[in-house]
Order: structure tokens, then sequence, then C-alpha cells
């Protein structure tokens, strides 16, 4: 019974991904689990619900290898490593910090405004500005925060089946084949760390060898 209302909650989440257009067995580094496939023309590639089922774009299997999409399966896979309480735990933190996140980018140019409108002085406005935009940037920060920390986990989970060398060389093919523009290259900096932090902590942990 539980199966059959998450998938129908699934595909209602999917709808704004294009909606599902078939689901199957998917399985990569050993690992087996049902994905729900969409189609659409965005960059995102995959999805791990609230729900807690794998969402993958077919339009990655028509533009990247295999080895690209055994990546993406991977990583949706290392979302669920948290578990039932940690994933709970995370989306309270994530929708409480992410409204923060939205509030204060709305906010940032009335608070410029309100900095140069307080100013008692030339002098005391540089001070001003800094306090502005310091408390937008202390509402985005958690947000931030939070979802380097999730994603973090998901590559190196996703590290530790494929090796580090295959998993420079994939996200070299999804560099070399994108054609993402300004603003899904900036969202993909906030909510992704860098490459380099990601390889730096799997060789400290030593994950993927």
């Amino acid at each position: 019974m539980f199966g059959k209302i998450q998938s129908v909650l699934t595909r209602l989440y999917a709808k704004n991904r294009g909606g599902v257009t078939e689901t199957g067995e998917y399985t990569a580094g050993g690992i087996s689990r049902t994905v729900y496939w969409f189609h659409d023309e965005s960059k995102r590639m995959g999805d791990y619900s609230p729900l807690g089922t794998l969402l993958i774009n077919e339009q990655a299997k028509e533009d990247f290898s295999e080895d690209v999409v055994d990546y993406v399966f991977l990583h949706e896979v290392g979302h669920d490593q948290m578990g039932f309480i940690g994933r709970t735990l995370f989306w309270s933190f994530y929708l409480t910090f992410g409204l923060l996140f939205f509030a204060g980018i709305i906010a940032f140019p009335r608070t410029l405004v309100t900095a140069f409108q307080s100013a008692p002085s030339t002098v005391m406005l540089p001070v001003y500005l800094v306090v502005g935009i310091g408390t937008t940037i202390a509402a985005i920060l958690p947000f931030v925060a939070i979802c380097w920390i999730d994603e973090t986990l998901a590559e190196l989970f996703t590290i530790s089946k494929i090796g580090r060398a295959q998993y420079r060389s994939v996200l070299d093919e999804v560099k070399e084949e994108s054609s993402a523009g300004l603003l899904h290259k900036i969202r993909l900096r906030i909510q992704y760390p860098p490459e380099a932090l990601i390889l730096w902590i799997a060789s400290k942990k030593g994950v993927g060898g």
C-alpha cells in the first residue's frame, strides 16, 4: 500500500519535471533501485524526491555516456544514506533556511537603499553597507552550508562506488557537453561545492582510491 502511495505522490512531484515517462530498475555500482524517468529540456539530470524516490532525466541518456548516467544514479542514491531521520532534519533545515535565503535575496536591493539613507555621513556609509551586505550573507550562508553538506555526502558516496579517476572523467564529460546559461551556473555554485573541495575531502578520507 505504501509503495503505491509513494509512486502516486512521486508522479505528482515529477509534474514540474515534465512528468514521469516510465519506471524501471536501474543498477550501477552494485546497487539496484527503481528509477522514475522524466523528460524535459531542463539542465537538471536527476532528483532525489522528499519521498525517498529517484528521478532521472532521460535527456542524460541521450546527451551523455552510460558512465554519466551511472554517476547521476549513484549520486541520487547517495542522498538516501542519511536515513529517514536525517532526511527529515535535512528538509526541515532546507526549507527554513531556503525561505531565509530567498528573503535575503529579495530584500537585498532595499537593504542597500536603507544603508545609503541611514548612513549619517559619507565616512560611515561603508560601515552601513558592510552591515547591510553582511545581514544578507548571514541569511544566505546557512542555506548554502546545508546544500553543500548534503551534496558532499552524496558525492562521496558516488566516489566510493566509481573511484576518483572515473569521477573526474565524468565531470569533465559533463562540463564539455554543458551549455548552461549564467543563471544555471550561479545556481550550481550555490547548491554544489567545488569539485576540488570534494576530491580533497575524498582524498583525506581515503574514499575512492
